[in-house]
């Protein structure tokens, strides 16, 4: 599904990573690990666009491809529609709108008719959203909003979910739920890429490791169910 090749990128004249090559297929669980500044969200922020690969040392230029297409320099929008979504770890939903008003903002790039749609499912799939339907971010948990932000980037009927450290701030409930929800989802075929520093979340759940030291892949691993690190 995914192919990223000999990745060079960074911010500024700082690079961050050196020449990063990897592949996944569909329904892949991938998680990213590493020490900070390792390169993790760096490789999300490229995949979706944020950044732009550089040039490597012998002048090649790295690709990323989705489903044979290389997605480099395609706009967001483009992204979102091929089922490419991204969570970043801050500034994930906007503080001074509603609950519905930033799913409303999230799904205004459709139809009005098919916007409410897609927002009534969120509301289905993450049950607590509804019940603070009305209510800011700012008058809401850390968990609560984690919640609100992966409800804005499951609207879009995703195939390929980037997420940046999505537990962080969560309480025990919503980090269950929204454990719950990825493993469902991931079961019938998503993909997901999550920066998460805490891999016994997932000790009964399959998923691959790909493991980052100072901007190269250090670390390619699957492991499997109730496994202990």
């Amino acid at each position: 599904m995914l192919k990223v090749r000999n990745l060079t990128t960074g911010y500024g004249k700082k690079q961050v990573l050196n020449d990063v090559s990897f592949e996944i297929g569909k329904g892949d669980l991938i998680l990213l690990t590493g020490g900070n500044g390792s390169g993790k969200s760096t490789i999300l922020k490229t995949i979706y666009g944020l950044l732009s690969p550089w040039k490597n040392e012998d002048g090649t230029n790295g690709e990323i491809l989705f489903e044979g297409k290389n997605i480099v320099n395609i706009p967001t929008s483009d992204l979102l529609r091929m089922g490419i979504v991204y969570m970043p770890q801050k500034k994930n939903v906007f503080d001074d709108f509603t609950v519905n008003e930033n799913l409303l903002t999230a799904a205004s790039i459709y139809p009005s008719i098919e916007a409410r749609d897609r927002i009534s499912k969120v509301f289905v799939e993450l049950p607590p959203l509804l019940s603070l339907k009305h209510r800011t971010p700012f008058s809401m948990s850390g968990g609560e909003k984690q919640l609100l932000a992966f409800g804005c980037a499951l609207l879009h009927s995703p195939q390929l979910m980037l997420l940046d450290e999505p537990f962080a701030g969560m309480d025990s409930d919503n980090r269950q739920l929204l454990l719950d929800t990825i493993t469902r989802l991931n079961g019938l075929g998503i993909t997901f890429i999550i920066v998460e520093h805490n891999k016994d979340l997932f000790n009964n759940i399959k998923f691959s490791e790909i493991e980052l030291e100072l901007g190269k892949i250090s670390n390619y691993s699957a492991r499997t169910k109730d496994t202990k690190n």
